[in-house]
């Protein structure tokens, strides 16, 4: 339900997964981007509105000039001119111009503002998938160091009996090499470990000692809440930010198809000035006011196509943006179809696979007492060690998979960027609070 998508991380119910996700919300630079779209988007509004205002300016000079002086004749003289004026012109948005600039400025700042919560949501996914594959990697390594101490014991057994003369030399070697394998899967799987703490630093931007000590203190695989999801209702895929912005964009397009056509129309402006001028010839001083008032009106009559192809610009602009939403609302059926697929998949697989395993296990035991007793090869046993071990291993990944497609899911469904953009508000610069 859509009600249950709200704070659905919350309900893991793992607070080293809720501070991870509040760190990497703090500092990441996909957010640090969305957030300057955000500020170009509003600096268009204010251009827009702008449009729609009164321009109002005001000139000033002040000159002073000597000629003459040569002669008799022709005495020095002074001039000094002091000028004031304010100037002021409204274009008259006769044709809508403004308006769909204004509407146009409007549904790209609501778009910018839906990609920050995209770029939320998809950072918050991004860290829980890594966090579960981590979770994962250490179960992992818990069953390996397990399957390597096991091991490790019976090539320390097969090396007394074989010393006593009960065993070959070749089962000392095979245990010893069995042992060795073990050794380097356990390594290579902590590395893998490793690997996703590195990417858990990069998104969280923790220094990794401190990480460390926070991954120290979960408890395992997070359990994921669930949601109802027996029913694919199309309000749902409306709540994906992504189609979301698809149809601001398309709102966008639309108003500057708007734009485009007022172009082509006459503009109307209307201009007035009030001026004061002084001016002192040789202590001789004349004041002078003027005012001025008057439409102006600008009528587009040869351009060589430019209006015109800039119309046609914006329609095919449309165009691409309407088949794209097409596409895209096409891509995020099969996305959430996939998801339901892969999710089903994997709780069925994860059922079947703790079955499997739980009978591996009753079949190595038997088959570790019958070896101890002297009624199996070493050969044969290890290849139950190895099918129990490969049992474990196939568990912990389908567990995996299983929290994995619920993150899919949910974010195929949108997330709940709906719900907390009505309370989560991108932050505002300094400068934008004024």
């Amino acid at each position: 339900s859509v009600a249950a998508l709200t704070d659905w991380w919350a309900q893991f119910n793992d607070p080293v997964l809720n501070q991870l996700l509040g760190e990497a919300q703090k500092e990441s630079p996909s957010l640090e981007i969305a957030l300057a779209n955000i500020r170009v988007a509003r600096a268009n509004v204010l251009s827009a509105r702008a449009q729609g205002i009164p321009d109002l300016t005001s000139t000033g000079s002040v000159t002073k000039s000597k000629g003459g002086g040569g002669n008799a004749a022709f005495p020095s003289s002074t001039i000094e001119i002091d000028s004031v004026s304010l100037d002021a012109s409204w274009e008259i948005d006769l044709f809508g111009k403004v308006k769909a600039a204004k509407q146009a400025a409007k549904a790209q700042l609501e778009s910018k503002k839906i990609a920050w919560h995209d770029a939320r949501l998809t950072l918050a996914a991004e860290v829980a998938n890594n966090y579960v594959n981590y979770r994962a990697c250490q179960a992992s390594v818990q069953a390996l160091q397990q399957a390597y101490d096991s091991r490790h014991e019976t090539a320390r057994l097969t090396g007394i009996s074989a010393k006593a003369g009960f065993s070959a030399p070749s089962d000392l070697a095979l245990a010893e090499a069995a042992t060795r394998a073990s050794e380097s899967t356990l390594d290579g799987q902590q590395a893998e470990c490793d690997g996703l703490i590195k990417a858990l630093v990069e998104l969280t931007n923790l220094p990794e000692p401190a990480l460390r000590d926070l991954l120290a203190k979960g408890k395992g695989m997070p359990e994921p809440a669930m949601f109802d999801v027996s029913a694919l209702p199309a309000n749902l895929l409306t709540r994906r930010p992504d189609l979301a912005i698809d149809e601001r964009n398309l709102a966008e397009a639309s108003a500057n198809i708007g734009v485009s056509k007022a172009q082509m129309y006459p503009s109307l402006s209307l201009t007035g000035s009030i001026g004061y001028r002084r001016t002192n010839f040789n202590g001789t001083v004349t004041r002078t006011d003027s005012w001025s008032y008057g439409p102006t009106l600008k009528l587009p009559i040869f351009d060589g196509g430019t209006l015109r192809a800039d119309l046609a610009e914006a329609r095919a602009n449309f165009d691409s943006l309407l088949a794209t939403y097409k596409q895209d609302v096409r891509s995020a059926v099969k996305e959430v179809e996939q998801a339901l697929v892969n999710l089903d998949s994997a709780t069925r697989r994860a059922q079947s696979e703790q079955a499997s395993a739980q009978q591996y296990q009753q079949y190595f035991k038997a088959a570790e007492i019958n070896w101890r007793s002297g009624g199996l090869d070493l050969l044969s046993l290890e290849d139950a060690r190895r099918q129990k071990i490969n049992a474990e291993l196939n568990v912990i990944t389908q567990q995996k998979n299983r929290v994995l497609q619920w993150i899919a899911l949910y974010k195929a469904f949108g997330g709940d960027w709906l719900e907390t953009q009505k309370t989560v508000k991108p932050p505002l610069k300094p400068m934008e609070k004024r």
